[in-house]
Formats: C-alpha cells, structure tokens, sequence
C-alpha cells in the first residue's frame, strides 16, 4: 500500500476545491460582463439594497431609524505544512465562516442600538459541520447621546453605552469591519491583544467623546464569556483609547494614529480576556490616492494562566495595499511579528493550521496548542470588488512560522479563499 496516498487524496481533494473556487470566481466574472446585465456594468445598482430600512424619519416622535440585514463569509483554507517532526496537509474546502443577523437604529432622539447575532455553529475544526441556528450575540449595545440631553461646554461628541462589543481601541485590524478588512482572516496581533473568545465580543460599560480632530474612549468590561450579555463574576478590564484625525494636516485622503491600552484584573480561576496583564497599543491607518498602509503594535506584560505564558511581549503588524484596477482588484501584502519571554508567551490564530494539531485531525498536541516565543507570519493576496459594499471575494496565501526556545512549533503556508455578502 502506498503510505502517501492519504495525503495525495487530502491534496487533490484541496486542488479541486480550489479550481472549485476559481470556476465560481470566473463565472461571476462572465455573468457580470455578459449581456445578461446592463450594459454600463452598473446592473446591480437595481437591486432594492435599501429594503431592510423599516424606519427612516429623523422627525419621528419615537423612533428615528431602523434597519435589519446581515453578513455571510463563505470561506475554505488549506494548509501544508510540519509541526512535531510531521508533514501534514489540512484542509476545510467549504464553510460558512460566519453568518450574522444585524438590527441597529435610534430611538428618542438620543438612543443608538445595534446588535449583531451569530447565526452559525462551526464544528468543523474539530470533525463536526457547521449548524445554521442561533448561536450567542456578537456584539450588542444601547448607546446615549448626552450632547441631547445637556449642554457640555468643550466638546463636540459625548456618549454612555453599554452592552458587547469588540475592543476597537487595541489594534487597528480589530477596529476595521471584519466586511472591510483585506486579508481573509486577522493576524496573530490582533488575536492576541483583542481575542473573540467563543466567537463573541466582551460585555462592558463606556463612555466616548470628541473635540476637533481627536476622539477619546474609556470603558470597564467584564472577562465573563457568556453566549447573551457577560455577568460580573469574574474578572475585568479597563481599556482606554485616543484616535487623531491628521488627514487634512498632512493632506491626505485618510490618516489616523491612535493609542489604546488596557488594563486586566483577575484572581485565582477567574476567566481571562486574554494571556496579558496589561498592554499598550498604539496603531495608524493612512491611505492617499490608490495606496494605503496599516501599521499595529503592542508592548504588554502577559499574567497567565501558567508561569510558562508570563512575562514581556511584543509585537508589530505593517499592511501596505493598493487598487491594482480601480474601485475593483486590491493588492495586499502583510508582515507581522510577536515575541515573548516565556516559552508560551504568544499565539497562533486558532484557524487554521491550530486545528490540523486537533485529536479529530493530525493528532498533534503543540499544533493543537499553538503557543511558544516567537511568532512570524507574511500574508499576500488580493481583494477582488464585485458588488460595492455588498459582495467581494479574497484570494491569499501566508507564510507562517512558530518556535519556542529555538524549538520549531510549526512552519506552513496556508491558501485562502473567502466570499463575503453584505445585506
């Protein structure tokens, strides 16, 4: 018996998911430029995107605006790679990434909502499917327009809000939309410093203002995981942000530099955000014309849970990106780098390689773990604009490499693909 056969199936069956891919791409791309739509190209400007706005009425006694939709990220990924003394070939050729049911409006003249509710279970990583039901809330939370209700001499915006939502203020991939970011999946850093534990935000109370060109936040959340709305129980973090406007100062179309820092308390088995005690993030976004570059980093002290995670770490992302065809085909490329000074001081996303290391997979523990002192990874690919706002499609592939006390953790490239639909 041919001992490689496994892995020549696992390979071709990944090879024709992927042509899988490309077919569906170039079949988009002919019914688009076929005669079948309009002949400015602009057919889809047709169709009724505004149908989920239940309530636009600025003047209206109680309620001013209400609009329902969702999202729906259909996404696969392969990944060749060693880890343990192994080579291995993993691959997921169809999921649904995420589906999310979206509700937000104002109320009273002074009251913003919004939630986001996760529609889809993902057992896959573990040998399971994914189960399109209910699953817990994304992000949720009532915001209050105090400039509404009183006068505040010395500033232009100011809110009270509570509820769950993402801590925006610590990496900049993290305060883009996961609809707008152009890479399939965020990176280590942002997982690392701003993680989605089971799949959902962080429950917490916040105020946030501005003046001029500069916004500022600060907020207290509870480390609960709850699927609905966290309790306090546990742990807590205290997150603060400052954003400024430089823009029109450096005369540019966007240029955003911003700091964020946070602060987590937590005793005995109470849960934990994330590995770190404290950390300092600061990040900026600038784009000009048909180019734009993306920079995050952080500086912190991890606590726990064990004294092989403790300590100090680091880390820096950079993602210069340009329209190679205009309004249509984006090109990305994305470098990042972690360090630690314990041996489990940084990790790796838990998509996708993580899961070949699983039981119900390849069956190897540090895989699975994903865990050690130095982490580096370099991502390119493209972004490819079908719908404006409502339909695109990614193409890319990464690099990535992880060790521990010179010890390899695991070294790959993983392929990806993803579409994503905006309702």
């Amino acid at each position: 018996m041919d001992p490689t056969a496994g892995f020549k199936s696992k390979a071709i069956r990944g090879f024709l998911a992927g042509v899988r891919v490309l077919l569906f791409a170039a079949a988009s791309q002919i019914l688009l430029s076929s005669g079948l739509v309009a002949s400015d190209g602009d057919w889809w400007k047709g169709i009724p995107w505004d149908s989920g706005v239940l309530v636009d009425d600025a003047e209206g006694r109680w309620v001013q605006s209400l609009q329902v939709g969702g999202y729906a990220h259909f996404q696969s990924a392969f990944v060749d790679g060693s880890s343990g003394g192994r080579d291995f070939w993993y691959g997921r050729d169809a999921d649904w990434r995420r589906v999310r049911a979206t509700v937000k409006g104002r109320a009273l003249g002074a009251v913003d909502f919004l939630a986001h509710l996760n529609m889809v279970e993902d057992e896959g990583r573990i040998g399971g499917g994914v189960e399109v039901d209910y699953f817990s809330i994304f992000q949720a939370w009532t915001e209050l327009d105090l400039l509404k209700l009183v006068d505040l001499p010395g500033v232009e915006s100011m809110s009270v809000a509570y509820g769950k939502r993402k801590l925006i203020e610590l990496n900049e991939e993290v305060d883009t939309s996961i609809n707008a970011i152009l890479t399939v999946e965020r990176s280590a850093l942002a997982n690392q410093v701003a993680p989605f534990r089971a799949g959902t935000g962080i429950t917490g109370a916040w105020i946030k203002g501005g003046r001029a060109k500069d916004q500022f936040s600060l907020g207290l959340f509870t480390t609960d995981t709850s699927a609905e709305f966290g309790n306090w129980d546990d742990g807590t973090v205290l997150v603060s942000g400052w954003r400024h406007d430089f823009s029109e100062c450096w005369g540019m179309d966007e240029a955003t530099v911003a700091l964020g820092a946070a602060w987590q308390d937590v005793e005995g088995r109470e849960e934990r955000y994330s590995v770190w005690e404290w950390v300092v993030t600061p990040w900026m976004r600038l784009a000009d014309d048909r180019w734009g570059l993306r920079m995050s980093a952080a500086l912190g002290s991890n606590e726990g849970p064990d004294s092989l995670s403790g300590g100090a770490f680091y880390g820096f992302g950079i993602m210069p990106f340009c329209w190679l065809i205009e309004g249509q085909l984006q090109g990305v490329l994305r470098y990042e780098i972690m360090a630690s000074e314990a041996p489990r001081g940084v990790g790796m996303p838990s998509r996708y390689a993580r899961e070949a290391g699983l039981p119900a997979n390849e069956g190897i523990p540090q895989l699975a773990l994903g865990a050690g002192d130095f982490h580096e990874s370099l991502y390119a690919g493209v972004v490819w604009t079908i719908i404006p706002k409502h339909m695109t499609m990614l193409f890319g592939a990464e690099w990535e490499r992880m060790k521990s006390r010179d010890q390899r953790i695991y070294e790959g490239l993983t392929a990806w693909f993803s579409t994503r639909l905006i309702f």
